[in-house]
């Protein structure tokens, strides 16, 4: 019997602050001719989450601090930018300089723009993308967003997504009577390429929890911890895109999955407070595997 996943793309109207967004969510499912059904996975972009919930932020009022003005000048990047991500990290990590990798041939400008004079003023508005942690995940620019806004706008990402989701799909319920999860995405950049990840959810649960289950030959698999959660927004984002495309919202329809009375953050394998532990086993296990010499050439071949 065939097997298939359905999903469609809604636009919506423009987000303004106090919208209710789980109404614009079902109507314009019916003005697709898609009523929401139980069971669907609803897919939401963070963005029009922070503009209906009004956080959004003109850069022009933000006055920076002498940190973020120290940060900014070193990493050629807007103080003001650098003063909101300040406010909403809970941790600085590093820093990526994407220019410096281009310019260095690191990344090829060539594949990553079809107008590589329209990348280079990209990366020069951006040369530098910096890393925080942020409610236990890991952020670029802790989650602010300038594209897709007027010309001086950005938004902010809420916090404690997975209640928000929660709430979502509790008022989608309210709304329609149908049982739906919720999971709200967010786009990372990745060395391979942007990709969306879940930031939130409700309903679903966020990995499929099958390692060591038998393969089809009967062995304990070494996998199948399948992060269901950030595979749907992978799929919706085919249909959202990154530019102009105007499609916030994704229903999947057909996908099986556990019903989880819980959000993003209640199934965390690894916590980011014990990262610095394993890199430690993880250089020990490459030293006593590989030899010590050739740990030392990595790390150099790394550094310099």
């Amino acid at each position: 019997m065939m097997k298939a996943i359905n999903l469609y793309g809604l636009t919506l109207p423009e987000i303004n602050a106090g919208d209710d967004l789980s109404e614009l969510i079902v109507e314009a499912a019916k003005r697709s001719g898609i009523d929401l059904e139980n069971g669907d996975v609803v897919v939401i972009a963070s963005k029009v989450v922070s503009k209906a919930l009004g956080l959004v932020r003109e850069v022009d009022g933000v006055k920076p601090g002498k940190r973020a003005v120290k940060i900014a000048k070193k990493a050629g990047v807007d103080a003001r930018i650098v003063q909101l991500i300040l406010e909403e990290s809970d941790k600085l990590l590093f820093a990526i300089p994407v220019k410096k990798l281009v310019e260095k041939g690191v990344l090829d400008i060539s594949k990553m723009s079809r107008d590589v004079e329209r990348g280079y003023s990209a990366l020069n508005l951006y040369p530098t993308v910096l890393i925080v942690e942020r409610d236990k995940q890991l952020w670029s620019e802790a989650g602010i967003d300038q594209s897709n806004h007027p010309m001086g706008c950005c938004s902010i990402p809420p916090r404690s997504l997975d209640v928000v989701a929660k709430q979502l799909a509790e008022k989608i319920a309210e709304k329609t009577g149908k049982k739906v999860a919720v999971v709200v995405s967010d786009t990372e950049l990745m060395p391979f390429g942007s990709l969306d990840f879940a930031r939130g959810s409700y309903g679903i649960l966020p990995i499929s929890r099958k390692f060591g289950e038998s393969d089809a030959y009967g062995k304990p698999k070494f996998g199948g911890l399948d992060h269901v959660a950030h595979e749907v927004c992978c799929a919706a984002a085919l249909l959202m895109g990154q530019c102009a495309e105007g499609i916030p919202v994704v229903i999947i329809r057909g996908l099986k999955y556990e019903w989880f009375e819980g959000g993003l953050s209640d199934y965390t394998l690894a916590s980011l407070d014990k990262m610095g532990d394993a890199i430690a086993e993880v250089f020990k296990a490459t030293a006593k595997v590989f030899g010590l010499k050739h740990l030392l050439k990595l790390l150099l071949s790394i550094i310099s």
